[in-house]
């Protein structure tokens, strides 16, 4: 999987924001710097921009002690071959067998295709408005429909000063419209007017996900759940652990639920070009499994928000 990303960003890297990148980084803590260094520095190579160039040597340690193997299981490194070793990871402090580029991927955004789905609306926002914040904030704004600067700045990772001058620039265009909602501005994106006023057609009907939320939880009940010394521990501390390292990060869980809209059966079916599926759940409720420990689908009197990862996702 770690690999498979390297791929996509080798084909796709032209529109990944590194500045809100390592914004992000710094502030949520979802993984260690030096790894995105080390991705950096792999991209570096083959892209010749300054953006990974520079993220490279940002995160690159001043020195380097015992190495650390970057993928492991049950605590164990997995490196098969101690004897071959990628140099470019190897400067960053991690042991991994080298990179084995299969160049797989495919761009993101294609010229004959020119709807704005889910997976390319953030793309196709950066590639009309530029790699910038501009892009980010009519991505947001045009899925959220409404927003006001404090919201859009802290959901974002970007300063709050920045966003209010963009909102002011971009407003000023027509694309959105002002109101006042008690002491605060409320920028608007009309559902209808503001879409079709651009675009044409009919209405979009993506809608914006916290992947951000969904990235600092998963990234810290990992952390919590992967230090826990199992060997001893009863399975009421476990549990214990476990719902602690849940409740740690519920405000994010739930600013990270999707608002289902839709037909049931077609939000059910395997997503093009994904290979998971999408599948909703009542509170409280238990995920029934089959004997091979596979999700059986929940029948339609089910329906609220649940997402569960099948296959993998790319």
């Amino acid at each position: 999987m770690f690999d498979a990303v390297l791929d996509w960003l080798a084909s796709n890297g032209k529109w990944i924001n590194v500045i809100r990148l390592t914004t992000l980084l710094e502030r949520d803590q979802v993984c260690e710097p030096k790894v995105l260094g080390a991705v950096a520095a792999v991209l570096a190579q083959s892209d010749r921009t300054p953006k990974w160039k520079t993220l490279a040597k940002r995160y690159k340690p001043e020195k380097i002690g015992e190495l650390e193997a970057l993928f492991q299981k049950d605590g164990h490194p997995l490196v098969h071959d101690h004897s071959r070793r990628d140099p470019v990871f190897e400067a960053y402090g991690y042991m991994r067998e080298p990179i084995e580029r299969k160049n797989v991927s495919s761009p993101v955004l294609t010229s004959g295709n020119s709807a704005w789905t889910a997976s390319s609306f953030m793309f196709k926002a950066r590639a009309l408005f530029g790699v910038n914040i501009r892009a980010d904030v009519f991505a947001y704004l045009a899925l959220q429909r409404a927003s006001n600067p404090t919201r859009i700045a802290n959901d974002l990772g970007y300063s709050q000063r920045r966003v209010h001058d963009a909102l002011a620039d971009m407003a000023a265009s027509g694309i959105f419209k002002v109101r006042t909602v008690g002491k605060s501005r409320e920028y608007v994106f009309e559902a209808g007017a503001g879409w079709s006023g651009i675009f044409g057609g009919e209405d979009c009907k993506v809608e914006w996900y916290d992947w951000r939320a969904m990235a600092r939880a998963l990234s810290s009940i990992w952390r919590r759940l992967g230090s826990l010394n199992e060997k001893g521990a009863s399975e009421y501390i476990l549990t214990s652990e476990e719902q602690k390292a849940f409740r740690e990060v519920q405000d994010d869980l739930i600013a990270a639920e999707p608002t289902w809209q839709g037909n049931l059966k077609e939000t059910l079916a395997p997503i093009s070009g994904f290979g998971w599926k999408r599948m909703w759940l009542a509170r409280g409720e238990e995920l029934a499994r089959d004997s091979r420990g596979y999700p059986v689908p929940p029948s339609t009197d089910q329906v609220t928000s649940l997402y569960h990862k099948t296959d993998a996702c790319y």
